[in-house]
């Protein structure tokens, strides 16, 4: 049997090559775009979810604790985006790209 000396971050499949570095740059892009997106659309969505749990009253469906759980969901990703985006924005600012 042969044995494999590659680590497994020097496989590639065959005739693939890595990424050009525009093709990286494009690809920030795009998560910052959709990072800055998300994060306003979740937020929103977080307030509204906690504006009717806080209006809502027990003993009707949806009730208030379901409507509040999934407020604090919203918030949780509108924060995950906003960390996601503060990310891509140190990258930028250590490679020195310009939008």
């Amino acid at each position: 049997m042969r044995e494999n000396t590659r680590g497994p971050d020097e496989r590639q499949r065959p005739g693939a090559a890595p990424p050009s570095p525009q093709a990286r740059r494009r690809a920030y892009r795009l998560r910052h775009l959709l990072a800055s997106v998300r994060m306003p659309l979740y937020l929103a969505l977080a307030v509204l979810f906690g504006v009717w749990a806080w209006g809502s009253q027990a003993g009707f469906a949806p009730s208030p604790w379901a409507l509040g759980a999934i407020a604090l969901l919203f918030a949780v990703l509108a924060l995950l985006a906003l960390a996601d985006a503060a990310v891509i924005r140190d990258h930028r600012r250590r490679r020195g790209v310009r939008r």
